[in-house]
Formats: structure tokens, C-alpha cells, sequence
């Protein structure tokens, strides 16, 4: 039973499964029922903390495991909250909720998806938008019966019904889309500077609106086409893919590079992997930054011009610094957080400089 469980077995250990998203069910009750018990929740954090600092050695142990904790009690006791009122919320939009699912790697928090809508008026459809924070991965379901992946720091808004001629969606970031095949609508993932055109399709885009117009598509299966919008709105075809094919486009310089069958590469961030092959220092800090929702300078300019051959999966941001350092010229810092007038906390920072 789980009521006869020791608060021991609330250890870091299961702490970390159940941020992995690797619980059983059981454990995954068990923890939950441990935190939203408040009688029970100081013992666990007791227990919890005693065994995150005998087993951790990098980085402000205590106050890494306060923000875990704190945030899995808060996420939990607003998870119990939107419960409570879904009942009336579905009466009052009259549309089902999306389901979603986040999988969350240490040190992220558990992930709140922001979800909500709006009607700008009587003639005009009702749209949902899903947000996934920094730090966090969030797999999404479309009214078509689509599905796919949402990265760190992206937003993808579409209509709670698919009407006309195209099943569009707007991109503001990286997803991965598994796209239900239907010869009479095309899929359409509408970006800043282009739009990508499917029927069943697998494929990645990549358009963060913080880079100055980079986009990429990486194509698994199927066939899409990429168009630029024109400055009287239109559209007009760049280019077409096959499977296999990565493009990277400037829009700036109005060029294009093409690699083929390196796809794994570009959409292994969605299981909890990062791929890096012969990739400069640049783009691994970007996306670590993304990945682990933190600040990265470096200090040496010379290390910008490391090249990075490795992969990491479902590794902590320690670990990851960790390993960076044993195969590279690379030593690390990680300063103290911040703390903002509000009480919150800034993004922790990490300076990178040469050994």
C-alpha cells in the first residue's frame, strides 16, 4: 500500500525519476500524494534534501533542490486547481481541451502549459495557442488528428477546428509535426519568413524569431515544399524535399544549405537528445541555453572556433558542463543566481573559458 511507504523511498532518487517522466504509476501516485499532503511535506523535503546532498557534488545543491521542490508543490496544488474548474471552463468555451504531455529533465521544472482563447469576433474561428516554456518539451494533438512535439521556447497557435482549403498552423520556434495525410487539405506551418507545405508528412522547423533570419527544415518522410512570402503577402516555391533532406536557410542572404540523411541529428531533441556533429561552440550554446533555460557567456573568444562531435541524452545541465569539460579545452563557472525584486530568480549563468 502506498500509505505504508517510508519517507525515505521520497529520496532524490525517486525525485529524479519522476521528473524524467520514468515513474511506474505507482511511485508516480506515491510522490504526488506525498507533496500535496502538507503533513507529509516536510518530511519529504527532509528526506529529499539529506540524500540530494549526499549524492550531489556540483553546483548550489540546496538551492537547486528548494526550487525543485517548491516548484513540484506549486505545480501539483495548480494542476489540482484546473481540475476543479475544468468542468465550467468546457461549458463556457463549449470545446474539448487538448491533451498535452510535457517530459521535463532535471534540473527543469515541471512544465505549466499555457493554454487559452480568444474570439476576435462572431465571423472568426477560435484559436488555441500552446506555449512551452524554457526548459521544457510538449507533445500537442491538432483538431486533424495530427501530432508532434513542441521545443524550448516556442509557441504554436492553431484553430480548434480546421475549416477551408489548408490545415494552418503559425510557428514561433522548433516542432516536430506527424502529419494525418488528406490529398484534399494541405498541412501548413507558417513561420516568419516562409511557410512549409505537407499532405502526410514527418518533419522538423526550426524559426526561433530571436535569430535573425535563419530557418530549417528537416524532412523524415513524405514531401513538403517550402515557400517565401513575397512582400504583397503571397507566396512563392523555394524549394522541395525528399526524405532524408536537411535545409538551412538565410533569408538576409537569400541562400540555402543542403545536407541529406542527417535527420536524426536535427529532430532528437523531441526524446530528451542532443546531437552534435562537428557543430561549432556557437550552436551548442544555443541550443543549451534552450535546453536547460540558462544564461551562457564565454569568455575566451578563441573557443568559439571548438568544433563539437557528441551526443547527450537525458543528461542534468552538471553533467552536461561535466562531460563538455573532460572532452574539450573548456573549463566552466557557474555563478550564483540572481534573485529579482519580486522574490523570484533570474536564469542561472555559466561562463565557459579556456583550460
Amino acid at each position: 500500500m502506498l500509505e505504508e511507504k517510508s519517507k525515505k523511498e521520497c529520496d532524490e532518487a525517486l525525485i529524479r525519476k519522476y521528473y524524467q517522466n520514468r515513474c511506474s504509476s505507482e511511485e508516480k501516485e506515491y510522490v504526488e500524494q506525498c507533496f500535496l499532503d502538507l503533513k507529509h511535506y516536510g518530511k519529504v523535503s527532509k528526506a529529499a534534501r539529506q540524500e540530494w546532498d549526499e549524492t550531489s557534488s556540483e553546483g548550489n545543491k540546496s538551492g537547486v533542490l528548494t526550487d525543485i521542490l517548491h516548484k513540484i508543490h506549486f505545480d501539483l496544488r495548480l494542476e489540482e486547481f484546473r481540475k476543479s474548474k475544468e468542468g465550467s471552463w468546457r461549458k463556457k468555451t463549449k470545446s474539448a481541451l487538448l491533451g498535452i504531455s510535457a517530459a521535463v529533465l532535471i534540473p527543469l521544472l515541471l512544465l505549466n502549459v499555457l493554454q487559452w482563447q480568444h474570439r476576435a469576433s462572431e465571423s472568426q474561428s477560435i484559436f488555441t495557442e500552446i506555449t512551452a516554456p524554457n526548459g521544457s518539451r510538449v507533445q500537442f494533438n491538432l483538431p486533424d488528428g495530427s501530432t508532434g512535439w513542441l521545443n524550448s521556447g516556442s509557441s504554436l497557435k492553431f484553430p480548434t477546428k480546421f475549416t477551408g482549403e489548408e490545415r494552418c498552423v503559425d510557428l514561433n520556434g522548433e516542432a516536430y509535426f506527424n502529419v494525418v495525410k488528406d490529398l484534399k487539405h494541405s498541412f501548413v506551418v507558417r513561420t516568419k519568413y516562409s511557410q512549409v507545405r505537407a499532405l502526410g508528412t514527418s518533419f522538423n522547423v526550426l524559426s526561433y524569431s530571436d535569430i535573425d533570419a535563419i530557418e530549417e527544415v528537416t524532412l523524415e518522410s513524405g514531401i513538403v515544399n517550402i515557400e517565401k512570402v513575397m512582400k504583397d503577402g503571397s507566396f512563392s516555391k523555394i524549394m522541395s524535399l525528399t526524405p532524408g533532406q536537411h535545409v538551412q536557410m538565410n533569408h538576409l542572404l537569400s541562400s540555402f544549405n543542403s545536407t541529406q540523411n542527417e535527420t536524426t541529428k536535427y529532430t532528437a531533441w523531441k526524446e530528451g537528445r542532443l546531437i552534435f556533429r562537428n557543430d561549432p561552440l556557437e550552436r551548442v550554446i544555443m541550443n543549451l541555453k534552450r535546453y536547460y533555460n540558462v544564461e551562457i557567456e564565454v569568455e575566451d573568444e578563441e573557443l568559439i572556433k571548438f568544433h563539437f562531435h557528441a551526443t547527450f541524452e537525458d543528461e542534468t545541465l552538471f553533467e552536461t558542463l561535466r562531460l563538455i569539460k573532460l572532452s574539450s579545452p573548456i573549463d566552466y563557472r557557474i555563478l550564483p543566481r540572481e534573485k529579482n525584486s519580486d522574490g523570484s530568480y533570474k536564469k542561472r549563468k555559466i561562463i565557459l573559458f579556456q583550460k
